[in-house]
């Protein structure tokens, strides 16, 4: 003991090093040496980018900082367009919201950048010796000490108010918590051992081995996310469910089958035939037992992007998780509602755990490719997804997000070879396709493009394609009237990938118009305004 009371010393002298000047506005308080927003002491989720853009405005607040300076120093190795900075920009105004006469924090200088325009208070560490700890350092102190109180409570254990009470500062309670934090961390291991234990018992149990094994390959199958893969799965449950009518986890699994067929990036079932034959398969799995997180979070995933029902389907994600907090694909999908919804940090964090909990599974690394493609960071978007690669080198959607990062990166001939291969992979799937005449349409090669654009258009008239997608060919294009023609077309049908109106960079051209806007608020969004001068 007294050895970890000279480490965890040694580690609070650590933390006392690194701190540096905070800079504080309104409720909100920067600290750029921890890497850490506050507003009042609540810790603020944001994704890296927006953070070192935060930093830069706030610590050089009231003067102008240009767009190419922004853009320089936060993409400094890698090439990106402007409107990555613009929607930043944005995602930083909604978050902060407006000052106390109404004005945005931050301030656009038309046609030259921006400027931080509030007043800042800078605390220097100088000034912040002979004042109270930091407003984070509080609120964890607060916190361990209500997680010790249940502790407390058991034999043996001191009360951590007792040693509270003679203690010259709040740090010398340092060591009695780390140990807190410690076991603490022990009983959440244990507890969700017992859930997962407990949920394993319930829902993945059926006295049919066929049953069993048949739900088994289907759910092996659905991991490779092809056309071929989402037909067979779906007979293989209808299979497993007459094995057993009773086996809930086969309704689940039925449940996701439809929803990726009717989805964005597999759709091949119009979501109108898709959907409520998942929800149907859903309804049934909760029927048969309540305490399944894969049934609540194949019902999150419907309300995300069928009902565009957001508050519906972050709580069915959450009482998913809380069923079972090691369940690799509601963090997986409830990433996707927060990557559509603008929340980036808190996307990545859902992310990273799916990953975490299934690092060679082909599927979560290509998902932690596709989360950094999505917000901008095609530098990490790229090598995640050449390693997706090598797991799975067959994977189309690996191949999609590793052709979007070149295409975003103008890097258009590998693009463009990424795409074909998809189509290859794929046998011809109308979304492959489509995808590669985005890439056609951005690299110069308009009339490869428009001859694709034609073939689906025909296509759509004998069997589903995704006007979501001919729409993303339109914008690539250029033709934003035609791309708004569709879009209002796939707002009809509930096409799943209008939830990612907001942030899909093929439509960054089109977000000042009106019609545009009108559109993502169908999708109960509120629309994402790119506020870049007109140019």
């Amino acid at each position: 003991m007294e050895n970890l009371g000279v480490l965890l010393e040694t580690r609070t002298r650590d933390i006392d090093a690194v701190e540096a000047t905070s800079y504080s506005f309104g409720p909100f308080q920067l600290c750029p040496a921890e890497h850490l927003l506050l507003r009042g002491d609540t810790p603020i989720s944001l994704a890296p980018k927006a953070y070192e853009l935060l930093t830069m405005l706030v610590t050089r607040h009231g003067r102008l900082i240009t767009r190419d300076e922004l853009m320089k120093a936060i993409w400094p190795d890698s090439f990106v367009e402007e409107i990555n900075l613009t929607v930043n920009i944005s995602l930083l105004r909604k978050l902060l919201g407006e000052q106390p006469d109404g004005k945005a924090y931050i301030a656009t200088v038309p046609k030259r950048g921006y400027r931080f325009d509030a007043p800042v208070v800078e605390n220097s560490p100088a000034a912040r010796e002979s004042a109270e700890p930091a407003a984070f350092g509080r609120n964890f102190e607060r916190n361990m000490e209500r997680n010790m109180e249940p502790l407390a409570a058991g034999p043996g254990v001191p009360l951590p108010a007792e040693t509270a009470a003679h203690a010259p500062t709040p740090r010398s309670h340092w060591p009695l918590m780390w140990w807190a934090f410690g076991l603490a961390a022990i009983i959440l291991a244990a507890s969700i051992w017992l859930v997962h234990r407990r949920h394993d018992s319930v829902s993945r149990t059926t006295e049919s081995p066929q049953a069993r094994e048949l739900y088994m390959k289907g759910r092996s199958i659905l991991r490779d996310r092809s056309v071929e893969s989402v037909q067979q799965s779906i007979d293989l449950f209808h299979q497993a469910i007459d094995a057993d009518p009773k086996y809930a986890a086969a309704y689940s699994g039925l449940a996701d089958a439809y929803i990726l067929a009717g989805s964005y990036g597999n759709s091949f079932l119009a979501p109108q035939v898709a959907m409520p034959k998942a929800r149907a398969a859903a309804d049934k799995a909760l029927a048969l037992d309540d305490t399944a997180p894969e049934s609540h979070t194949s019902l999150a995933y419907i309300k995300l992007v069928y009902d565009w029902d957001w508050s519906g389907a972050e709580a069915e994600f959450k009482r998913a998780l809380s069923l079972n907090p090691q369940y690799v694909n509601a963090h997986h999908w409830y990433s996707h509602e927060l990557m559509a919804e603008g929340r980036i940090a808190e996307s990545h964090e859902q992310s990273e755990m799916a990953l975490y909990l299934a690092p060679t599974d082909a599927l979560m690394n290509e998902h932690m490719a596709w989360h950094h493609l999505m917000a901008r960071e095609y530098d990490r978007a790229i090598p995640q997804a050449l390693k997706t690669i090598e797991i799975s080198p067959n994977f189309v959607q690996a191949h999609r997000v590793l052709g979007l990062a070149y295409l975003y990166t103008r890097r258009f001939k590998e693009a463009c070879a990424e795409f074909e291969k998809g189509v290859d992979l794929s046998h011809n799937d109308p979304v492959a396709r489509a995808y590669l005449a985005r890439c056609y349409a951005r690299s110069q090669r308009g009339a490869d493009a428009r001859s694709i654009l034609e073939t689906l258009i025909s296509d759509s008239s004998e069997r589903y394609v995704s006007a979501a997608e001919i729409a993303g060919v339109y914008a690539a294009l250029g033709n934003a009237d035609k791309s708004l023609e569709w879009l209002d077309k796939a707002s009809t049908e509930h096409a799943g990938a209008l939830i990612y109106l907001n942030i899909d960079p093929v439509f960054d051209e089109m977000r000042r118009d009106p019609r545009f806007q009108t559109i993502v608020g169908r999708v109960n969004l509120i629309p994402l305004v790119d506020e870049s001068p007109e140019k």
